[in-house]
């Protein structure tokens, strides 16, 4: 995973973004010119999300690490690794369950990824959420960091909670069915409003 610039159609959402609520401007001028976290689309980042899973990313990376550094992180060695070599690099039992599924679900034609830059967002859930252990968030960071759709909105995610109770001097931090209420009339730039929420808490929590 990388932190880079957007790209020019970002940044005309952003710009958009803006007009609708000039609030979060706020954010780069407090925190700089805004990067984002970018994976490619491929299977090894799917694996990074669902390590990712409820985890801080600083831990994260470090299993996602070791893991890379164990075996090539394609879905053939994955599928066939034995679970106690998974386990031994910090994976729960239920994450080497779900990253096999999804190794077997790829192998067998089930799941398409290269299919996935020209399908809609809902197609895309569809493929994964058949996964035992892949859920919305999975989904919906895939679509964000892999795929660079601009109106996700991961609403469970803590961090978004927190950076927009921050931004708008809320009292009380939002509920993510609140959230979504908040950010619903930034449609079609959510996905914009999550970017750069979790550049502004990394930017409180340096």
């Amino acid at each position: 995973m990388e932190l880079t610039k957007p790209n020019r159609d970002f940044r005309k959402a952003i710009a958009q973004l803006y007009l609708l609520d000039p609030d979060f401007q706020q954010i780069e001028t407090i925190a700089g010119s805004l990067e984002i976290r970018s994976y490619e689309p491929t299977f090894a980042s799917l694996v990074r999300i669902i390590v990712g899973q409820q985890l801080s990313t600083k831990a994260a990376d470090a299993i996602f690490l070791r893991l890379s550094e164990s075996l090539e992180i394609l879905p053939s060695p994955i599928a066939t690794c034995a679970e106690e070599e998974l386990r031994k690099v910090g994976l729960s039992r239920a994450k080497v369950a779900c990253c096999q599924a999804l190794a077997m679900a790829i192998l067998e034609g089930k799941i398409d990824l290269e299919s996935f830059a020209k399908l809609p967002d809902e197609a895309i859930a569809t493929q994964l959420l058949q996964i035992k252990g892949i859920g919305k968030w999975t989904v919906e960071i895939f679509l964000l960091f892999c795929l660079q759709r601009l109106d996700i909105l991961p609403a469970n995610d803590l961090a978004l909670q927190v950076a927009y109770q921050k931004l708008k001097n809320l009292s009380i931090r939002p509920t993510a069915k609140e959230l979504i209420a908040l950010v619903t009339p930034l449609t079609p730039y959510r996905g914009v409003v999550a970017h750069l929420l979790w550049y502004y808490y990394r930017y409180l929590h340096s």
